[in-house]
């Protein structure tokens, strides 16, 4: 007697039954009969390596503001955080991307001791080269002998040395972006604030030092924005030479000492609270212990750098890659919607006023006073308001979103990967997911596919499309090429498949001379991050390849629908223009 599929066998053809069930593959397609597929797959391979050490290096920028109010005469009797300071400069390594500010803060006028007693960093390494220079300074700071700015000595205030710090910081961010030589260094560069006191303002200031609302210390953190890293420590510092006494006099008398042990609790928690706005490290010194900079991680310029995502997209398809359905100017509408909105589908911004026509279509359905085609007039005038004349069609990170977009949807026009999670800005736009927080694993449509999944198959995270994935999702291979080579760097061999072309429109642009229709740009992007600190920012280059063609009269571009991509093609930030820049 025959007997039928066990069990076992029977489990495996009823879940490769409801596999076919929820796909919309086919074992055959009666299409066929009358209309053969569209070739329109393509796919692209080769290799990427991570920044080896010496490829990226970051500018460790460290600013030691220092009280020199009369209190700490009796604080500091011994100048204990003078000795730190000077030990903390001879222990940082001999390194051209390591500078110093040292400023001193008393009464209501901040000085700097550092860079010709000027504001700003001068670099460890120069500082050191003469012996008797930190001598000098730790006799200036113990004794203010700076002649340019003396102040008041009899008093203590936190809010004008914290805005000092802050344009301090601000202007030395801004100094690297306007230097085209070094802004891609300073892009990186993580700044370090040892702000030590006794922690008694003689005004109270906590209102505008660690209230909800206080901005003092907040808005020197929010410069991380810019870099990638701002950090406020602080210290507090309580070695008076009498002790003081534990008793408390509450009785309110005009003299009466109150609490005094108290007072100094609260003091000290004051600067704790500080430094956790403020991102920093806590530092407690009030045993007579000799003050310690050197406790304070500073991070390294020199780093390993890990793999952390890598995917690709074509910028001119849109979610599951319809066959009908394009986005030929890369703007986040479809040409179909262009149509309706009567907007250019060959110019991302139409009107030309800084918005690209996607951004504007869309916030405008949220209700805010956009016009895709409130055209700019010749004074300057009309379009919508908003993006100033000087930064329309400025694209400063060369993400594809153009910088006055960016302000709207709330990333960084200075970092192709806003939020730091691996995926560009640009793709996390063009297919719906926030460029400005960490959501790759939520399922906003429920479909079991997290956004990252999503974003990788270039598929639509808000809608219910898995039965497509056989057909249209890409597909990803990746494999180390080998060991890290001496400097640090991993290589990787790679692979995507099903990439589909998007039928675009012929560019009519410059009088007609334009190329015909059917390009696409092709992007695979990849993102590291710091071995030693997986929460900074990422680094991510680019392949840009935009002469892969759709079909046009039955031939796609490249002819063996593959495209080769070798280390050099992955380019950090803008592209090359001209001889030797990618296709």
């Amino acid at each position: 007697m025959r007997r039928g599929p066990g069990p076992a066998l029977g489990a495996v053809l009823v879940a490769a039954l409801a596999v076919v069930a929820c796909t919309n593959a086919y074992l055959y397609d009666e299409r066929r009969s009358q209309t053969l597929p569209t070739d329109r797959s393509l796919a692209v391979e080769g290799r990427f390596c991570t920044p080896s050490t010496n490829q990226v290096l970051r500018p460790i920028k460290i600013l030691i503001a220092l009280d020199t109010s009369q209190s700490m005469n009796a604080n500091d009797p011994d100048g204990t955080r003078a000795q730190a300071t000077v030990d903390l400069i001879s222990s940082l390594p001999d390194d051209d991307e390591i500078f110093i500010d040292v400023m001193l803060f008393a009464g209501s006028v901040p000085t700097h001791l550092t860079n010709g007693q000027q504001a700003g960093f001068v670099k460890v390494k120069d500082l050191r080269k003469d012996p008797s220079a930190l001598y000098v300074l730790e006799d200036q700071i113990l004794n203010l002998t700076n002649v340019v700015k003396k102040p008041n000595r009899d008093s203590t205030d936190f809010v004008k040395p914290l805005a000092e710090i802050y344009a301090v910081i601000n202007e030395d961010i801004a100094t690297g972006r306007a230097n085209p030589s070094s802004s891609s260094a300073e892009a990186r560069a993580r700044y370090s604030v040892i702000f030590l006191s006794d922690g008694h303002p003689s005004q109270d200031q906590d209102e505008e030092l660690i209230s909800d609302n206080g901005q003092a210390v907040r808005r020197i953190r929010n410069l991380k924005d810019l870099v990638e890293d701002v950090r406020f420590n602080t210290v507090h510092v309580f070695n008076p030479v009498q002790p003081v006494s534990s008793s408390c006099d509450l009785s309110g008398d005009a003299g009466s000492p109150g609490c005094p042990l108290l007072i100094i609790t609260q003091d000290s928690e004051r600067l704790e609270t500080m430094a956790s706005i403020g991102g920093g490290d806590f530092r407690d010194f009030r045993n007579h212990e000799p003050i310690n900079f050197l406790n304070f991680d500073f991070g390294a310029t020199r780093r390993t750098y890990l793999l952390k995502e890598w995917v690709a997209t074509n910028r001119n398809a849109l979610a599951d890659s319809p066959l009908v359905g394009a986005d030929s100017d890369g703007d986040g509408l479809s040409d179909a919607d262009e149509a309706k909105e009567g907007t250019n589908p060959l110019v991302a911004d139409t009107d030309g006023d800084g918005f690209s026509d996607g951004v504007e279509v869309h916030f405008r359905a949220l209700g805010a006073p956009f016009n895709p085609v409130g055209y700019v007039l010749p004074d300057g005038g009309g379009g919508d308001v908003g993006c100033p004349p000087s930064l329309r069609g400025v694209d400063s990170d060369c993400d594809g979103v153009l910088d006055c977009d960016e302000q709207i949807i709330g990333t960084n026009a200075k970092l192709a990967d806003s939020d730091g999670d691996g995926m560009p800005d640009a793709l996390e736009w063009q297919l719906g997911t926030e460029g400005a927080s960490k959501d790759l694993d939520e399922d906003p449509d429920s479909d079991g596919l997290t956004n990252r999944s999503e974003l990788r198959l270039h598929h639509d995270p808000h809608r219910f499309d898995t039965a497509n994935l056989s057909v249209d999702g890409y597909r990803y291979q990746l494999e180390a090429d080998g060991a890290p080579d001496t400097s640090g760097s991993q290589c990787f061999k790679f692979r995507v498949d099903n990439i589909s072309l998007a039928s675009t429109l012929r560019d009519t642009q410059d009088g007609g001379t334009g190329r015909g229709a059917g390009f696409n740009e092709v992007d695979v992007s990849f993102a590291t991050i710091p071995a030693d600190d997986p929460t900074a920012a990422t680094v991510v280059k680019t392949f840009r390849y935009k002469l892969a063609r759709f079909p046009v009269a039955g031939i796609k571009l490249p002819v063996d629908g593959v495209i080769h991509a070798q280390p050099g093609d992955f380019i950090e930030g803008c592209p090359k223009t001209g001889a030797g820049a990618n296709p």
